[in-house]
């Protein structure tokens, strides 16, 4: 499933990302969010960005950037 998919309080194994953006999966990397890591969702409402908790840390991402990691649910809400 994608990450743009997922609910409140969604417990998450990033399992991979789309193949055609090796930039944007660099760009996560730097921050610390790696294929393997297990992130929370704490923020998704109907519109705006999508906060996750991964590494301790907190990031707001946009739909589109969500819509092209995916995930596995290890435990929902």
């Amino acid at each position: 499933m994608k990450l743009s998919d997922a609910k409140n309080g969604d417990i998450l194994r990033v399992v991979g990302f789309e193949k055609e953006c090796d930039e944007f999966r660099c760009k996560l990397e730097s921050m610390g969010f790696r294929r393997g890591d297990i992130i929370k969702v704490l923020n998704k409402s109907f519109f705006g960005p999508i906060q996750v908790e991964v590494n301790g840390a907190k990031l707001a991402l946009c739909r589109g950037q969500a819509d092209k990691i995916e995930v596995e649910k290890i435990k929902g809400a």
